[in-house]
């Protein structure tokens, strides 16, 4: 209700802390606007420094203080160390949540912690560039100064005197970055396959090459092959002499044309290889196309094999049906050569099969055609993949169809 005076009533103190305590919970940065009396109480700015650590600006100087809070308040923004108490700054697990999130966050670190090889290992990982913070005898770590060039190849520079001396770390750092082969030690930028490997990277490396080797011609010419335009970065002593620059020119000249040379019979070698494959994909098509023509003339056209979207499997299926057909005309010959003509024949297609009483298939003929019915041959034995009903016949997987006579299937089923 409201006061005779038109001010609201006051909330009670209960409600009203709890509803600051949701409202930190989940926006932190809040806590500048809340009551002094907010500002200093425990819980209400652990919450809010659990989501935003940088609020602890605004928490009273003994909240600040307070370890479980700088832990809490760190751990979610690293630049809340900023704000906690200077003592924090000799915690090693505070300082840890913050070097771990920002390498550069070793630059709040204590002297002493500055010298703690765990923390400037974490600050390597995390930017290797951040290592220039940490002391001189942890520069001189290789295995803290090969994280760190893995983060930020630049920071070679920072790597003791002995280390810019180390082939490991310097190749480590040049296959990622050539230009920072500046860092190297005079006697490995001397190095062939050092600067080489640097210059693979990054044609421009042969600038930070050491001088006998910019003014080398016969190592000027061995880098034009990997980057023509390291060429603007060769000793001055080259690039002023017109004869020298022209033989560097010519031989570049020609390397090129090797190049273009080997790309064209390259070319060749693919437009050969199409060319083959062009041809092998036509026969097989047409293999394709005989195979279904002479299924189609077997069957009348009525096949599964013959149906739209049957074309991908239909090669091996159609040979798997033509040799199945060829087997058994092959088989029926066989077998009337034993018969000779005295052989029993066969029944009838058009008469009923006496043992199962179902009835024998029946040839189609046509007014002109010729007499199925006294061949004596079996029927053909159908394909899985013809999904016609079997019929019982002379043969187990007998088939309604009927084969012409002698030799007609000779140049209709031959693949």
């Amino acid at each position: 209700m409201a006061q005779a005076n038109g001010e609201a009533p006051p909330m009670d103190p209960e409600e009203e802390r709890k509803m600051i305590f949701d409202l930190l919970k989940e926006e932190g940065l809040c806590l500048e606007f809340v009551k002094k009396e907010f500002q200093a109480d425990y819980d209400l700015v652990l919450a809010a420094a659990t989501n935003a650590g940088t609020c602890i600006e605004f928490a009273s100087e003994e909240l600040q203080k307070d370890r479980t809070i700088a832990l809490a308040a760190t751990k979610s923004d690293h630049w809340a160390i900023q704000y906690c108490d200077k003592g924090f700054r000799e915690d090693k697990e505070i300082m840890m949540n913050c070097v771990t999130q920002d390498g550069w966050s070793l630059h709040w670190a204590s002297a002493e912690l500055k010298d703690d090889r765990d923390l400037a290992l974490a600050c390597a990982k995390a930017d290797g560039l951040a290592i220039q913070l940490a002391s001189e005898r942890l520069r001189a770590d290789k295995e803290i100064m090969m994280e760190a060039v893995k983060s930020q190849p630049r920071a070679l520079q920072y790597a003791s005197p002995e280390l810019k001396k180390d082939v490991e770390l310097i190749r480590e750092t040049i296959k990622r970055d050539g230009l920072s082969l500046r860092f190297a030690d005079d006697e490995l930028r001397k190095d062939q396959e050092i600067v080489m490997e640097a210059l693979q990277q990054d044609g421009r490396s042969l600038f930070f090459a050491h001088d006998d080797l910019r003014s080398s011609k016969s190592f000027v010419l061995k880098c034009l092959k990997h980057d023509f335009e390291c060429l603007a970065y060769a000793h001055s002593s080259i690039i002023d002499d017109r004869n020298t620059m022209k033989q560097m020119l010519d031989h570049s000249n020609q390397n090129k044309q090797d190049s273009i040379d080997d790309l064209k019979s390259d070319n060749e070698e693919l437009k050969k290889t199409a060319e083959k494959l062009e041809t092998s994909q036509l026969a097989q098509a047409k293999e394709i196309e005989a195979l279904k023509a002479a299924l189609a003339e077997a069957t009348g056209g009525n096949h599964a094999l013959l149906e739209a979207g049957a074309s991908v499997p239909f090669q091996a299926a159609a040979e798997a049906e033509t040799a199945a057909a060829r087997a058994a005309a092959e088989a029926a010959e066989k077998a009337e050569a034993e018969n000779g003509a005295g052989g029993t024949k066969r029944a009838h297609p058009d008469a009923d099969d006496a043992a199962t009483g179902a009835p024998a298939a029946k040839a189609a003929r046509t007014e002109d055609g010729p007499d199925m019915g006294d061949r004596n041959m079996p029927p053909l034995p159908m394909s899985p993949l013809a999904q016609a009903p079997t019929v019982a016949a002379a043969a187990p997987t007998a088939s309604p169809l009927q084969m012409p006579g002698d030799g007609a299937m000779d140049g209709i089923l031959s693949p």
